[in-house]
């Protein structure tokens, strides 16, 4: 079957053609996690908190958060934005967290700063691209 003899154009293996969900090797707790729109936000919530968790014992808890939020976002877009989001909301908690240095001392520490700034937005982003797989 070509892309031109499927009734909406697009391959039959795509994960347009399974309504968003996954694809057809995609477990299926995952995709009815991803088409139930009230526990999608509570698996959501709930992997962000465990990846957080994670990465406040070391950093590649933030790769994993961005994993787990990303595995049941329902489009590969969507996964990557909750990754981001999850990793500012790890950053304000790093910032939060530090009881002698507000949000401007961290940002004077100009190298080590940036490359905290671009690790915690990055690794869960990256993390959340497991989505394009599963």
């Amino acid at each position: 079957m070509s892309v031109e003899d499927t009734p909406s154009g697009t391959d039959r293996d795509s994960p347009e053609r399974t309504d968003g969900a996954g694809f057809p090797w995609t477990p299926a707790p995952l995709l009815a996690i991803r088409r139930d729109s009230r526990r999608r936000a509570v698996a959501v919530v709930a992997a962000a908190a465990v990846g957080l968790g994670l990465a406040w014992v070391h950093w590649l808890g933030l790769f994993a958060a961005g994993a787990a939020v990303g595995l049941v976002s329902r489009t590969l877009p969507r996964a990557v934005a909750a990754g981001i989001c999850t990793g500012t909301v790890a950053l304000a908690l790093t910032v939060l967290a530090s009881p002698s240095m507000g949000t401007g001392e961290f940002l004077a520490l100009s190298p080590p700063a940036y490359v905290a700034v671009a690790a915690g937005l990055l690794g869960p982003g990256w993390g959340a691209l497991v989505r394009g797989v599963v």
